[in-house]
């Protein structure tokens, strides 16, 4: 399922990845940069994510779950990339310098707390999931984990949310994609929810069976990514469609005179 899942949405990321980085060449702003970073983070940290890449690069490494480290700073790192895009397009252009610092250092601090977490933990019979949970630095590595991702994916919903209000019924594009965008995000939020209270339960003694968390949370975490490349990806659509509309008006008025 991991495999499947990760590897759509590794090829999906590829295409919005070059979209994105084509419309910040001819648009330079910090939000267009941004979604591209974001974009070619998470699929980055996706394709690490696929098992049979993630056993590629331990073999050649020859350092155990390094494939599951590395999607899990991806992750953090597309969230505060995320979190710098919407801040761009929802707050004003003072506040903008503050905010990129306060998201960067927040995603800093989840890092410098969760690699030499990991690091110390990380032992080669052991994985970084719901199925090893029974160690507790694991546990403990993957509720700090998601509790970042949880914060993250709350405002993301709020800020893409109050995009998508400010350009319904004037951008269709854009807003339809802005709109699009919080469900990713409350997807995200699913997502924490699903794993995080299933390692809580897990800690008392009372979790649902491993077998149905195995398949909900990589689904709403896939699902969670392709609604947020075609969210984002709309209002790239929508402006190239006004571009090429404004491009064709002076042919059609040199022909008519």
């Amino acid at each position: 399922m991991d495999g499947i899942i990760f590897g759509i949405c590794t090829v999906a990321g590829l295409l919005v990845t070059a979209l994105c980085t084509r419309r910040a060449v001819g648009n330079p702003r910090v939000s267009t940069w941004s979604i591209a970073a974001a974009f070619g983070i998470c699929t980055l940290g996706v394709f690490f994510a696929v098992p049979v890449v993630a056993q590629a690069a331990e073999d050649a490494t020859g350092v155990a779950n390094v494939g599951k480290l590395i999607a899990h700073i991806c992750a953090i790192l597309w969230c505060a990339a995320l979190q710098i895009t919407m801040v761009d397009l929802t707050y004003r252009s003072e506040y903008l310098r503050a905010a990129m610092f306060q998201r960067a250092f927040a995603a800093m601090v989840e890092l410098a707390i969760m690699v030499p977490l990991f690091l110390a933990a990380n032992e080669p019979d052991m994985e970084f999931t719901t199925a090893y949970v029974h160690n507790e630095s694991v546990a403990a590595y993957l509720l700090i984990y998601l509790s970042y991702v949880l914060v993250t994916c709350g405002e993301l919903a709020f800020m893409c949310g109050r995009t998508a209000q400010r350009n319904w019924g004037i951008r269709p594009w854009s807003g339809a994609g802005y709109a699009l965008s919080p469900m990713a995000a409350t997807l995200g939020i699913a997502y924490t929810v699903s794993k995080g209270s299933y390692i809580i339960f897990y800690l008392v003694d009372d979790p649902w069976p491993l077998d149905v968390e195995e398949v909900v949370s990589p689904s709403l975490s896939g699902l969670a990514v392709l609604f947020l490349f075609l969210g984002l990806t709309l209002p790239m659509v929508g402006a190239l469609r006004e571009r090429l509309r404004q491009r064709k008006q002076p042919a059609g008025s040199t022909q008519a005179s």
